[in-house]
């Protein structure tokens, strides 16, 4: 059944994103979302429509949906208006618009934002063919602010959810470390935590196959892997990029595990203080964090900590938002690079929640860290147990 309660808040949300931003309404127009998923429909329906269907929200807080007959029950315990349909959708569509009476309606197209890219284009053709002839015929306009803003703030439903997945995934990485054998391979990490995820009905915050992504050591080639038949030699480090999606909402975290040997049962001197200049540009980061700072701008922050302290750029944005996805669209803490077009641009805003994460490539093993915090009116607050030495596995045998 639809999530009711959660739905009404985003609704909400999207009526004052209106108001603030002087938009007379919001039109998410879909299809067959089982096979073309619309990313803003779990915050205003909650579920998959078959017949083209057209949800509306107003600056007025009005909303309405115009669904087929056999989608609408399930429509009927929602916070909106609800005009069933069989035929056509056109004169329930135009005449909800005629009582709106919009100068501009905001559709789901961004050139940046795939959270807010949902519409596709035979359907942005077949809403230009609904409007033609009427005094709508020119008033589409890009949702991308809108939908920044009702899928970025997170409201009370969702930051209990996020805070749970968290909670979630800590524990599970607590258990994998004091389950940890040293014969396990980076596969059989991955195939441990995937257990204990189906255990307790859990999803993943990413593909399943790469989500935990493993790296086992300084041989390790890092990025967005699949896990292999790597071990972890003694002394040096496991990383573990990892997060779990439960009850829709997801987290995203790195953590650093280091294994004894002979010579060093605990971290040399030259890895503790490789961690120290990771865990230092991560906090220089998020000490630029705050409502109304540019994404670029907290970017530079931590980058330049980093290549202060003799270390090369690390290659990706600083940090994203996490909420329904790891990737969850918005303002990205990021570098003005071509390929994240205009999400760095972005300004922060209370109540969203963002990753902080870099690394460096060290003789031990890739020292990647990603935490998770929110932005409040203050700053910013962590959902996530920073961490703030390595961990350390069994000792050697």
């Amino acid at each position: 059944m639809p999530d009711a309660d959660l739905i009404a808040e985003k609704t909400e949300q999207a009526a004052d994103a209106l108001a603030e931003q002087d938009v007379d309404c919001w039109l998410t127009f879909c299809r067959e979302t089982t096979e073309i998923h619309e990313p803003c429909l779990p915050f205003l329906l909650g579920f998959d429509v078959v017949w083209p269907t057209a949800i509306v929200v107003s600056k007025e807080d009005r909303s309405a949906v115009v669904v087929g007959r056999h989608d609408a029950p399930n429509a009927r315990e929602l916070p909106h208006e609800v005009y069933p349909y069989d035929e056509s959708l056109e004169e329930a569509l135009l005449g909800l618009l005629d009582e709106i009476d919009p100068d501009e309606i905001a559709v789901n197209f961004s050139r940046d934002d795939n959270t807010a890219d949902g519409l596709t284009h035979g359907m942005y053709l077949r809403l230009r063919d609904l409007l033609s002839g009427t005094d709508y015929d020119e008033s589409l306009t890009s949702a991308e602010d809108v939908i920044s803003a009702v899928r970025g703030i997170k409201s009370p439903t969702e930051r209990a959810r996020v805070r749970q997945a968290v909670e979630t995934t800590e524990e599970l990485l607590g258990e994998m470390r004091d389950r940890w054998d040293p014969d396990w391979t980076e596969a059989d990490v991955s195939d441990w935590l995937h257990d204990r995820m189906d255990d307790r009905g859990l999803g993943s915050a990413w593909s399943w196959d790469y989500c935990p992504t493993v790296h086992a050591g300084g041989d390790r080639e890092v990025g967005h892997t699949l896990p292999g038949e790597l071990t972890l030699p003694p002394g040096e480090v496991l990383h573990i990029d990892f997060g779990v999606k439960q009850d829709g909402y997801s987290a995203d975290m790195q953590r650093l595990f280091y294994r004894p040997s002979d010579e060093n049962p605990e971290p040399p001197e030259g890895l503790r203080e490789a961690f120290a200049d990771v865990r230092s540009a991560i906090e220089a980061g998020r000490e630029r964090i705050a409502p109304g700072v540019a994404g670029h701008e907290v970017d530079s922050a931590a980058r330049d900590e980093l290549t202060d302290r003799g270390w090369p750029e690390y290659e990706h944005a600083f940090g994203h938002q996490v909420g329904r996805n790891a990737h969850d669209g918005g303002t990205l803490l990021g570098p003005q690079w071509d390929r994240y077009g205009s999400a760095p641009e972005g300004e922060i805003r209370a109540g969203e929640i963002y990753t902080v994460e870099l690394g460096a490539d060290t003789e031990w093993g890739y020292l990647g860290l990603e935490e998770m915090l929110l932005v409040t009116d203050e700053g910013t607050e962590w959902l996530t147990d920073p961490q703030e030495s390595l961990s350390v596995l069994a000792r050697p045998e």
